[in-house]
């Protein structure tokens, strides 16, 4: 079901008043003396950076969730939004920053920032669940009418991609469990080592796209599939860049197996990632157009003339 013009008017509020913050808080980073290259390059790491950078505020994810919301905003200024879009950017909104509320309130969080910026990161995690709760109830609460054109299955291969990336980083994310459990809580709960003021602890981020992806491939539901396979592949492509970086890619001969099987899930969701992206908006068929409605037949002419004519 398509939302109404009055619902998507407040979702294109909610998703521009979220893009604002997001943006915001990048162009602050941008503003800092670190340069862009530099800001790049602590943003795709995929290990947090030995010794903390107190000018870095924001993390991948926040360019993640931009384009995210961008998206949304875009989608939601045309007719024909569904219901499943809003509720799917609602649902990742609270996901990814429930966690600032905790984390933000530990007691490391304070080693690094004043207390002046990190009250500005708790508001703005509060400003940004607020908001997403008002993207969930306008797609629950919102009046809709029927679709002008047939509905659009999700393909396949994309339930497949996204079933299988959801395994692949489900299971690095276990075998750490395995190898580290002593420290591994802490990529739940953002302690050791420290992470940008407004980043989402690692493990949260990979539970949150493993859990996105699983119900988007089981379910075939496009809006949730769309933001999955964005997530999937900033994975891969941070992965991928930490690989050309650390000079592990020339030496992927001499690696141990373990190291060679890494950078293989990375490369395998930046292509996962990708593929899906194409498959759900180069794939679409376009809605047929209408056709017309067909004469409706008059009544027969008389046979023959009646008297008078």
């Amino acid at each position: 079901m398509t939302l109404t013009r009055g619902a998507r008017i407040t979702v294109v509020v909610l998703s521009a008043v979220l893009t604002l913050i997001v943006a915001g808080w990048i162009a602050r980073d941008l503003a800092t003396p670190l340069t862009p290259l530099e800001l790049w390059r602590l943003w795709s790491s995929a290990a947090p950076a030995p010794i903390p950078t107190p000018a870095q505020t924001t993390g991948f994810e926040q360019l993640l969730l931009l384009t995210v919301y961008g998206a949304l905003l875009a989608a939601a200024l045309r007719p024909g939004l569904t219901a499943a879009a809003p509720a799917a950017v609602g649902a990742i909104t609270l996901a990814l920053w429930l966690p600032g509320l905790w984390v933000l309130s530990s007691s490391w969080a304070g080693l690094r920032v004043t207390d002046e910026l990190r009250t500005q990161g708790l508001c703005t995690s509060l400003a940004a669940l607020a908001l997403g709760v008002g993207l969930l109830l306008t797609a629950a609460t919102a009046r809709r009418t029927r679709p002008t054109g047939p509905g659009r299955r999700m393909p396949v291969a994309a339930s497949v991609l996204l079933g299988a990336s959801a395994g692949v980083l489900a299971g690095w994310e276990i075998r750490g469990a395995v190898l580290r459990p002593a420290a591994y809580p802490d990529r739940f709960t953002g302690g050791e080592p420290l992470l940008p003021l407004l980043a989402v602890p690692p493990g949260w981020l990979t539970a949150v796209t493993v859990l996105l992806s699983a119900v988007s491939a089981l379910a075939a539901l496009r809006p949730p599939a769309l933001i999955a396979a964005v997530f999937v592949l900033g994975a891969g492509v941070r992965g991928a860049d930490t690989a050309l970086r650390t000079g592990l890619l020339p030496r992927f001969a001499e690696l141990p197996p373990g190291d060679r099987l890494l950078m293989g899930s990375w490369a395998f969701e930046a292509l996962a990632g990708a593929a899906v992206l194409l498959l759900l908006t180069l794939g679409r068929a376009p809605a047929p157009e209408p056709r017309p409605a067909p004469p409706v037949p008059g009544p027969p002419p008389p046979a023959s003339r009646p008297p008078g004519w």
